[in-house]
């Protein structure tokens, strides 16, 4: 399992395609933190006209005031809070684990595994450990470009405390932990490169803007969609201010579980060419 394992982060460290990514994220999270300081601002200077305007839009605010409060406050934790919530990055990290896994398929690597000894399960879990270090590798990367404007701006400040904070950032963790599992699952079913990534883009869009428009005809319904893990990691912060952080864990925990299962599963019974 550690050869194993080893050779594929050398894969990983060698992919052109995962060196593009973390560059390409690092640069969109400096620009994402300067466009949503910009947008704040904007909206900071008729704030009093925006909340009488949502207001009188009845459940059509709610959902605008959630949005609204997406924008980050002026201090670098609330920046850093965006960019972790942000399912921008959630795309790249699809993209990456999707080449990589998708590639193996493609290029018959698999086979040389099996080949060599190492157990559908042992190759899987390689996999899927490697792919969650490229995937924080590319959150990690978008979160610092992020960072750097509101450091430049507000100097180390924050709104919470500090406790608060380590709870964000295990939560977020464990979080896209379990984004990893559902990505990796994607890719064992479609076994493809471009499926994969398709399919890692547009379910999570797919049911994520569903969602919205059956949460605007029935409110309620955002009780049962903060269980949707891609909605769960944008509402965090909400759900951990309001006493709900036992929601993060669970949610996470059913996530990984299932993803993990369900693609070793399906990795077991697959032909492998």
């Amino acid at each position: 399992m550690n050869a194993l394992f080893k050779a594929d982060l050398y894969k990983l460290r060698n992919s052109r395609s995962f060196r593009v990514c973390i560059i390409v994220s690092f640069v969109l999270g400096i620009v994402m933190a300067v466009l949503y300081y910009y947008a704040w601002k904007s909206l900071a200077e008729n704030i009093e006209s925006t909340k009488s305007l949502i207001l009188s839009m009845g459940d059509y605010g709610d959902t605008v005031s959630e949005a609204l409060d997406l924008i980050p406050k002026n201090n670098l934790w609330s920046y850093i809070n965006i960019s972790l919530s942000d399912q921008n990055v959630l795309y790249l990290a699809a993209i990456v684990i999707s080449i990589f896994v998708g590639s193996e398929y493609s290029m018959g690597t698999l086979r040389n595994s099996v080949s060599r000894g190492f157990s559908r399960t042992q190759i899987y879990f390689s996999k899927l450990l490697t792919a969650m270090i490229a995937a924080l590798a590319v959150i990690i990367l978008y979160v610092l470009g992020g960072a750097i404007p509101g450091c430049i701006m507000f100097g180390f400040s924050a709104s919470v405390s500090a406790g608060e904070i380590i709870v964000s950032v295990l939560g977020y963790f464990v979080l896209f932990i379990a984004a990893t599992s559902f990505y990796a699952m994607i890719c064992t079913i479609t076994k493809k490169t471009g499926y994969a990534i398709a399919f890692s883009l547009i379910v999570p869009l797919l049911i994520t803007s569903l969602d919205r428009v059956i949460r605007i005809g029935y409110k309620d319904f955002g009780k049962i969609s903060r269980f949707w893990l891609f909605e769960t990691i944008t509402d965090t912060q909400q759900l951990i201010q309001s006493s709900e952080t036992y929601i993060i864990f669970i949610v996470a925990a059913v996530y990984i579980a299932l993803c993990t299962v369900m693609g070793i599963v399906i990795f077991r019974r697959q032909e492998i060419k």
